[in-house]
């Protein structure tokens, strides 16, 4: 007697979300996607900027002890100033040049756009869903 094996009831495949949950689904994942692409794009901006102030910052330490160190000799010999006071004046000059870099580099990053799709999009979005709801 051959028998056969018990025949298991096919599963029913979820019903897909439909009318308000499925459009939430649907947005909340295009927003999402949009997210992360404008995160991806910040980070690769962040890096460079990084690039360049660490490549700048070992350059100018470099050529800054060079020429803090002439400098403060040829003080020292034409003017005929103490050590302490070249080196005091040397500085401050440094210390200007390096707040001038410092506003420069903030400048940058103040006027980088960090996710204006995204934010741009949700605007959108507010904006139609008062025209829907009579709010404005």
């Amino acid at each position: 007697m051959d028998t056969a094996p018990p025949v298991s009831k096919p599963s029913a495949a979820p019903h897909p979300p439909e009318g308000l949950s499925s459009s939430l689904a649907a947005y909340l994942e295009a927003r999402s996607v949009l997210l992360t692409i404008e995160a991806q794009e910040a980070v690769q901006q962040v890096l460079r900027t990084l690039v360049f102030a660490i490549v700048g910052g070992i350059a100018s330490l470099t050529g800054w002890g060079l020429l803090v160190a002439a400098l403060i000799g040829l003080l020292v010999e034409q003017s005929g100033w103490h050590w302490l006071k070249a080196a005091t004046v040397v500085g401050g000059g440094n210390l200007l040049v390096a707040f001038i870099f410092l506003l420069a580099m903030s400048k940058r990053l103040s006027s980088m756009r960090w996710f204006a799709d995204t934010l741009n999009e949700f605007k959108k979005d507010r904006a139609w869903l008062a025209r829907q709801t009579g709010k404005r």
